[in-house]
């Protein structure tokens, strides 16, 4: 039995959360109906990659009930910490301090689950938690269209359809949510709205937040670290190779925060 605590996520899945009675904590998650049999069929696929993960920074996923036909899915997964979105508008996270632990941990991530074939496709600070100086990224059960404030314009522009560059733009929302945690500030807030954040996006502007004037108040370590983020989902045109993609991958940007970091620069 649980003893629950009922709660609402952004999606409008009722999340219930509580205490097994081994003592461990866990978080029960109700998603959203399959509209086909193709659908749940892939719903399946994702959730059985990830309970086979074990990462120290992927929030675990434990069972559901897909097998038992039930027209309600629900799975249950690892309970740990509070958002990071939550802690920033408490101002309790943020600044240079926090960017190397953040943006280390969550490329860590990146690189399991791209390795085993899940892109998140809704990297961003509420779907990051954290307890213990440790981040998790939580919320890759179904998959999603993503956020137009931390979206690329590479995705924006096919939007809403998946494409296998996807995991790049994955990388490039962790460099949004890097310079939301360094900044302060939700990238695009001086927008009305998500509109108006995607049709920026698609014109390839970028949030107040990144403009030049901006960044020389960054230190050199957090502004390069941030760049390499938000490049990796550039499109390079060349003379000699046009529609060329010369992007880094997590496990580069990786190797260049810990490079960073031992320079004492973040």
């Amino acid at each position: 039995m649980y003893q629950v605590l009922r709660m609402q996520s952004e999606m409008d899945s009722s999340v219930l959360s509580g205490a097994h009675a081994h003592v461990q904590l866990v978080a029960v998650k109700s998603l959203k109906r399959a509209r086909s049999c193709k659908q749940r069929a892939s719903m399946a696929h994702r959730l059985g990659i990830l309970q086979a993960l074990q990462h120290p920074h992927v929030v675990r996923y434990h069972t559901n009930n897909l097998a038992s036909g039930h027209v309600e899915i629900c799975i249950v997964m690892e309970a740990w910490g509070v958002s990071v979105a939550t802690l920033l508008a408490c101002k309790q996270l943020g600044g240079t301090g926090h960017v190397y632990d953040f943006g280390t941990q969550m490329l860590q991530a990146l690189i399991c689950l791209h390795g085993a074939g899940i892109v998140h496709g809704d990297v961003k600070p509420a779907n990051v938690v954290f307890a213990s100086n440790v981040y998790k990224l939580c919320d890759l059960d179904e998959g999603s269209t993503g956020s137009a404030f931390y979206m690329s314009a590479a995705r924006a522009r096919r939007y809403p359809q998946p494409s296998p560059e996807d995991s790049y733009s994955d990388t490039y929302a962790l460099g949004m949510s890097v310079l939301e945690m360094l900044c302060g500030r939700q990238p695009y807030c001086e927008l009305e709205n998500q509109t108006v954040a995607f049709a920026r996006v698609c014109g390839g502007h970028m949030p107040r937040a990144w403009t030049a004037a901006a960044r020389m108040e960054y230190d050199y370590g957090s502004d390069t670290c941030i760049a390499a983020l938000l490049e990796s989902d550039a499109l390079e045109q060349e003379m000699n190779a046009p529609q060329q993609f010369c992007r880094a991958s997590p496990e580069e940007l990786l190797a260049l925060l810990q490079a960073l970091r031992g320079e004492r620069l973040l």
